[in-house]
């Protein structure tokens, strides 16, 4: 299973009825959802945020619960996240890949990390940080929040 965002229609649409949904996807093209990660590797990214960057676990903290059971961001909680998103980068981009194990908690196996920091390093061809490990969650993240930003909307998770 996989982790799937996309750009939101305006903030209040889970209130919706059928007739709003009909006006809405008359007028808008569906926004085809973007994989961000698998399931797994979601749930690893968001633990390590909690433990390895604690400026940005501070703007995380309000939005972790919607985040780890995948439910929609209202634009400004999408803002918040996109800021916390920028502070984890540059939190990640000062310690080495390997503090993953050392604060990993056995919340992940041995394995997974490894093979995380390998591919990260067969990536960029030395010792990567932990930036380096989530960059390709990073890139999808931010293209989804950049998208939702500039549209003044949240975002919703889901394989549509």
């Amino acid at each position: 299973m996989s982790v799937y965002l996309s750009v939101a229609p305006p903030d209040g649409f889970t209130k919706w009825g059928e007739s709003e949904w009909d006006r809405w996807l008359r007028e808008h093209p569906w926004e085809a959802a973007e994989r961000i990660c698998s399931r797994g590797d979601w749930a690893i990214f968001l633990f390590q945020i909690r433990q390895s960057a604690q400026k940005a676990k501070k703007l995380f903290e309000p939005l972790l619960d919607a985040l780890v059971n995948e439910r929609p961001l209202s634009s400004q909680e999408a803002d918040d996240l996109l800021m916390g998103l920028e502070a984890a980068r540059e939190e990640f981009s000062t310690q080495a890949a390997t503090v993953m194990k050392q604060h990993n908690g056995n919340f992940a196996s041995a394995e997974d990390l490894d093979a995380m920091v390998a591919a990260a390093r067969a990536r960029i061809g030395g010792e990567p940080t932990l930036a380096d490990v989530w960059k390709d969650v990073y890139d999808q993240l931010e293209k989804v929040l950049e998208a939702a930003q500039e549209q003044k909307r949240g975002i919703y998770f889901g394989n549509v």
